[in-house]
């Protein structure tokens, strides 16, 4: 009886000694970023900053066209959300920029030739970033 009473005991003890060791946490992958394609560039980013200031009174923050100065146009601003179909110049970066630089004629979009070329082309690729 003292022999089992020993073997149970060490194995007791054992399996005590076995539980505190510092149990080693299992290593987690990092998280992985999947693109959603909804993030902005640098260049979309500032874009942005400029389209806020001088194209959202009109096409509204988010593209739509309804911006507060939206109600005394007629025609009324373009919604960067209409098929591609719709856009006079085209929804492309070349189409808004040249629309950027030469205003539409017959329409109340003017020309923004003023901001120059590098910033005209983050305005574009942010428009196309609403469109999206």
């Amino acid at each position: 009886m003292r022999i089992k009473l020993s073997i149970v005991l060490t194995l007791v003890a054992f399996i005590s000694v076995a539980n505190c060791k510092k149990k080693e946490e299992p290593v987690q992958e990092p998280e992985k970023v999947v693109s959603t394609g909804t993030e902005m560039d640098a260049d979309t980013k500032a874009g942005k900053e400029i389209f806020d200031v001088q194209c959202a009174s009109c096409h509204g923050e988010k593209g739509a066209g309804d911006g507060v100065a939206s109600a005394a146009l007629n025609p009324k601003p373009r919604n960067y959300t209409a098929p591609a179909s719709e856009w006079k110049n085209g929804k492309t970066i070349e189409g808004i920029t040249k629309t950027l630089n030469e205003g539409i004629k017959g329409g109340a979009m003017v020309a923004y030739k003023h901001l120059g070329d590098d910033n005209i082309k983050k305005v574009a690729k942010y428009v196309l970033y609403l469109g999206k």
